[in-house]
């Protein structure tokens, strides 16, 4: 009986390794064989309309066909790595992923950079700098209204004025009250606030959260008694104290 038992046993092993590599086998060739149906772009981005386009992608890819570049290509044809690296390379990418759904349509999940500061450069090349430290060209197609900065600005500033903006971007007080930022030839960095026509001179982009709360308590406790117009520049480089002219 446990002969007989061990036969069975060994059959329907060796039946289930045949099923399963029948299916392996047909599924493999169904999967190369496969062709693409469809093209589909998810664009994701933080400004009112995104940057970039459908175009623009396939232009920075030199797929010059564009959509009918894959359609009715068979999928172990469409090398979806060497694109989604190639794209990860673009600028105002911040993410890519490219993969083939259920329905056998490429994929193209993009998430595009957001830019927090423009820097308006002498030259006429103005750029964003984004919220991950990288520069990006100004858009062709959608230009988000982003608190410009001018005046001197190179790398090293590049990096203390993101420091800045995200200290403001992320207070609740002062997220709206500066229109535009300016760095002067010596590095000091200034801004000039929304409400009144004075500019305020921050110096570096050491101990901001007690500068901010210096200039807090004068627009509280002096601008609001003298007046908005009697300072034409209000300096907090020096600790402990607001110089005013």
């Amino acid at each position: 009986m446990n002969k007989n038992k061990k036969i069975i046993i060994s059959i329907l092993l060796i039946l289930l390794f045949a099923g399963a590599s029948t299916i392996y086998y047909f599924s493999s060739k169904s999967n190369s064989e496969a062709i693409c149906k469809n093209v589909i772009f998810n664009i994701s981005y933080t400004t009112e309309k995104p940057m970039i386009t459908e175009a623009d992608i396939y232009n920075y890819l030199k797929i010059k066909e564009r959509k009918k570049y894959f359609l009715n290509k068979q999928l172990n044809k469409i090398e979806i790595k060497k694109i989604e690296s190639e794209l990860k390379k673009m600028p105002e990418i911040k993410t890519a992923d490219i993969y083939f759904n259920i329905s056998n349509n490429i994929v193209f999940e993009i998430q595009l950079r957001t830019p927090i500061l423009r820097v308006v450069n002498p030259s006429g090349k103005d750029y964003y700098l984004c919220d991950d430290l990288k520069k990006i060209n100004i858009s062709r197609h959608f230009s988000p209204y982003i608190t410009p900065v001018s005046g001197y600005v190179n790398a090293k500033i590049d990096k203390k004025l993101y420091t800045l903006v995200r200290f403001v971007n992320n207070n609740s007080f002062w997220n709206d009250q500066i229109q535009q930022y300016f760095v002067s030839e010596n590095a000091d960095i200034s801004f000039i606030p929304t409400t009144g026509v004075h500019e305020v001179i921050l110096g570096s982009t050491d101990n901001l959260k007690e500068k901010f709360k210096k200039l807090e308590i004068f627009y509280q406790k002096g601008l609001n008694k003298v007046g908005w117009e009697k300072y034409k520049t209000i300096n907090l480089k020096f600790k402990g104290q607001v110089i005013c002219k």
